[in-house]
């Protein structure tokens, strides 16, 4: 009974609600049903299920109001609401208050179990992301996308919660943590028909905007010798990607918003105007607010865009994906270079924690890059790394400076007479870890400092190595 999957589904609607059971019920799933949104909170309570299908529009409790009462019991729950009046604003809206999905009546229950399914299965997946061991298990991905820290999971549940609604989104975060890929796997997942079209803001000329993005006909301006398609076209019934917006100009941002809010472009050069049906996501590495208080963006143009906002999070802040992130490089790299590589030396790996990263995950990418090309044995060593990574100054790291190399030597040759493999070295992990807690009298902050990594990348491992309790002075 515990490994059965349940599900509360809450509608007035008697009819409805035997519709629905019949439809979710299946070997494996046992479905609750409540005609009374009160009843239907009870069996939450007593449930704890995996799942709640709620009506919008019910007596006494509206869906939304259950929705907020299912997330005071259990943030985990994933919770679907079902409504007669389908927008997409009131959609978006839905799941910025924690909806899982938005589904119009009557429910298609094709596309109903479609959507159950997908939820369940990334639950899970979520789970055994933040509870298997990095070292000892195969990378957890998400549409091609490689993480097992909650706050990469949260940003891949919000991707498939808004992909079936929403119709701008603004992806905000650091340069190289991986904003294009996040739009890459919102387009796959959205179903759309039409291709997946990127410009890049930052690399086209201020005149030339307008003619790339709307097209122009013959004769419009000097040199413009044919009629020229814009990606707005090109995107039509897909999704055109906006990289760095905030480097686009101010002339060309109101322009961008008509299009956006109207679904109508005019190439440049024409009285014609011409309907699209285009999903734009835009990224940036800018403060964007911060932008319009400077004059250096649209307001008007930010709120259409940011409808939903997603933020990449940087390498630092997901220090458990290192491990994994690493692995995957090298492996990827080790074939595209032909070449027989196993992973990296207990040195180079405190060297790659130790580091802060401030090109994110495109920065470790290019190391172990050029590391692969440069290793002559089947291990990759420091003598490999990028010198800038070797020399980097990164003032967080000043005071540690001081004592990093001898330290690093030091644990390098505690690690390196283990035997090999990712097993002993998770040991070795933890031996240093408890070694450098008891020489720092539990003193996370100073013990974070010797080992040359924040505070949170410390008490994650800690937390994975069963060390909570070593917190006061260790005996």
């Amino acid at each position: 009974m515990a490994d059965l999957i349940r599900i509360v589904v809450i509608d007035d609607n008697a009819r409805s609600l035997e519709l629905l059971s019949a439809a979710l019920g299946r070997d494996g799933i046992s479905v609750h049903t409540a005609n009374d949104p009160e009843e239907g909170l009870k069996l939450v309570q007593e449930l704890r299920p995996h799942l709640v299908i709620t009506d919008l529009v019910m007596p006494r409790l509206n869906g939304l109001q259950v929705l907020e009462r299912v997330t005071k019991i259990d943030p985990s729950i994933d919770v679907i609401l079902m409504t007669a009046h389908y927008t997409t604003e009131t959609a978006v809206e839905a799941i910025q208050k924690g909806a899982a999905d938005y589904l119009e009546k009557p429910v298609k229950l094709l596309l109903l179990r479609q959507r159950v399914d997908r939820l369940l299965d990334s639950a899970q997946r979520r789970q055994r992301a933040v509870t298997t061991d990095a070292y000892g298990s195969e990378a957890v991905q998400f549409e091609g996308l490689i993480a097992r820290s909650p706050q990469m999971w949260e940003v891949f549940a919000r991707l498939q919660r808004i992909s079936p609604h929403y119709r701008s989104v603004l992806i905000n975060g650091p340069t190289g943590s991986g904003k294009d890929l996040l739009a890459q796997a919102l387009h796959r997942l959205s179903g759309v028909i039409g291709k997946y079209v990127v410009l890049n803001c930052s690399a086209v000329v201020e005149t030339l905007f307008e003619s790339e993005l709307f097209g122009h006909v013959r004769g419009a301006f000097t040199g413009a010798d044919r009629d020229k398609i814009g990606l707005f076209e090109l995107a039509n019934e897909g999704t055109l990607f906006l990289d760095e917006i905030g480097d686009m100009p101010l002339s060309t941002q109101a322009k961008l918003l008509r299009a956006v809010q109207n679904q109508e472009i005019t190439r440049v050069g024409s009285l014609h105007a011409r309907r699209v049906n285009v999903r734009v996501i835009a990224a940036t590495h800018k403060n964007l607010p911060q932008a319009i208080r400077e004059k250096g963006f649209r307001e008007d143009l930010y709120y259409r865009l940011s409808m939903v906002e997603i933020t990449a999070p940087s390498l630092r802040e997901r220090a458990e994906d290192l491990p994994l992130l690493i692995r995957h490089f090298i492996q990827r790299f080790a074939q595209e270079y032909d070449k027989v590589i196993h992973g990296v030396t207990p040195r180079v790996m405190i060297l790659l924690e130790r580091h802060s990263w401030p090109g994110n995950v495109r920065e470790l990418e290019h190391a172990i890059g050029h590391a692969c090309m440069m290793t002559t044995g089947n291990m990759v060593d420091v003598q490999d790394l990028p010198a800038r990574l070797l020399h980097a100054n990164d003032p967080a790291m000043s005071r540690q400076a001081k004592i990093s190399e001898a330290f690093v030597d030091r644990a390098a040759e505690t690690m390196e007479h283990a035997d090999s493999g990712p097993f002993a070295l998770a040991t070795q992990e933890r031996e240093l870890v408890i070694r450098t807690l008891a020489e720092t009298h539990g003193n996370q902050s100073l013990a974070a400092r010797h080992l040359g990594i924040g505070r949170d990348a410390l008490r994650y491992k800690m937390k994975k190595h069963g060390l909570n309790q070593l917190s006061t002075p260790i005996p």
